[in-house]
């Protein structure tokens, strides 16, 4: 998968927001979600000689674990963005995996932009598909809404998942409703997936998945003996947002300090 200007035009910009639970310190509570974003151009997306994988040349990101309506969050995608280039001109693409605290920090790019794109990420939507389990003789059922999905025919999708649905073993009926509803409030963002792909768009965050792994998982939600507060897991969160993004070395001594000073 790569990025072709043609899309969007010379001024454009890719966000992914995504978000992680991490275990917490709080009494009563057994997670809270950390949310993340990755900004990139177009032209930064590049695929290796066989075209088997993408990297990233120039990227920012943006982080909060703040239990504050999104504010800081929002203000340092907002930055991340401004810093990749983000004006008036500029048209957005959001890939998002569907949940609205998501595209809450993707509307507050509104103001400041030509237009944005919302898309339904292909990475979790898919994910969404292959983890229901179903015995053998549905399964091809499933893989036929899954591929008419990917062609962007949510309605078609819709009918034949509720025929699925009548077919099914109730055991089985309360993922693939969860499934319907998912579809259902998403439907609007759900695009031809294939023919993005077919014209080098853009349809999926699994590159940006990398970002977040690198700024939650692996520390945080990975090490299952760890458990945080919102308050210590943040300068954490600032640190690492500033080490995956491209003008770290002019910024690293001022994190480092905001970071060990609280």
């Amino acid at each position: 998968m790569s990025c072709s200007l043609y899309e969007l035009g010379n001024k454009a910009l890719i966000i992914n927001v995504d978000g992680g639970h991490i275990n917490t310190t709080e009494e009563g509570k057994r997670s809270f979600e950390a949310m993340t974003a990755v900004i990139y151009r177009p032209e930064a997306l590049i695929s290796n000689d066989k075209g088997t994988r993408n990297t990233l040349t120039s990227k920012h990101c943006a982080a909060s674990a703040l239990d504050d309506s999104q504010r800081q969050m929002i203000n340092n995608t907002i930055v991340a963005a401004l810093k990749q280039g983000l004006s008036p001109q500029t048209n957005v693409t959001a890939l998002c995996d569907g949940a609205e605290n998501c595209w809450k920090i993707v509307e507050a790019l509104t103001p400041l932009c030509a237009s944005i794109t919302h898309i339904l990420d292909w990475f979790h939507l898919s994910m969404k598909i292959q983890n229901i389990a179903l015995p053998d003789d549905l399964k091809p059922k499933l893989v036929r809404i899954k591929w008419h999905l990917w062609r962007g025919k949510t309605e078609n999708a819709l009918k034949r998942l509720d025929s699925l649905i009548d077919d099914c073993p109730k055991t089985d009926k309360q993922r693939l409703e969860k499934l319907k509803s998912y579809i259902k409030n998403n439907t609007a963002k759900i695009v031809n997936y294939r023919e993005r792909q077919k014209n080098g768009f853009v349809f999926t965050s699994n590159l940006a998945e990398s970002t977040v792994e690198s700024l939650i998982n692996q520390r945080c939600k990975g090490q299952q003996h760890m458990r945080w507060s919102r308050e210590g897991l943040d300068p954490l969160l600032q640190l690492r947002a500033a080490m995956g993004s491209n003008d770290w070395d002019k910024i690293w001594k001022t994190a480092v300090m905001n970071a060990i000073s609280v």
